[in-house]
């Protein structure tokens, strides 16, 4: 689902306050785009946006320039965890340090899907 489909599925995701995790991830699959990571509060989701960057990885300054930006529809978004805030915190212990790497949205779905199995556990 796009951005606007995703906040639209739950109003709750619109008035919610966001923490967000970061928006240099990027994923070895896809070598023109970039992630943010964000949690939203009322609903504990944790989430990737993926702003797609043809230009490749010079296209994401002139982005944050504002100059020939994704359209909405590109803004693909998945829900990588349903988790507590301290739960999230925790399992991206040191992601400042970790988001730069390369694929380093692996290290956040790893760490995520393991703190997520740990809390569903009985």
């Amino acid at each position: 689902m796009n951005i606007r489909e995703f906040y639209a599925a739950d109003p709750r995701r619109q008035s919610s306050a966001e923490i967000p995790f970061g928006d240099g991830w990027t994923d070895q699959q896809d070598k023109h785009s970039t992630y943010r990571l964000s949690w939203v509060a009322d609903t504990e989701e944790i989430y990737t946006v993926r702003e797609p960057h043809p230009g490749g990885i010079l296209a994401r300054y002139l982005d944050q320039l504002r100059v020939d930006q994704a359209d909405v529809a590109q803004l693909r978004v998945e829900v990588l965890a349903v988790a507590d805030r301290a739960a999230v915190e925790d399992a991206l212990a040191g992601w400042p340090a970790v988001m730069p790497e390369h694929n380093s949205l692996r290290w956040a779905r790893t760490r995520l899907a393991a703190s997520s199995a740990r809390h569903r556990a009985p």
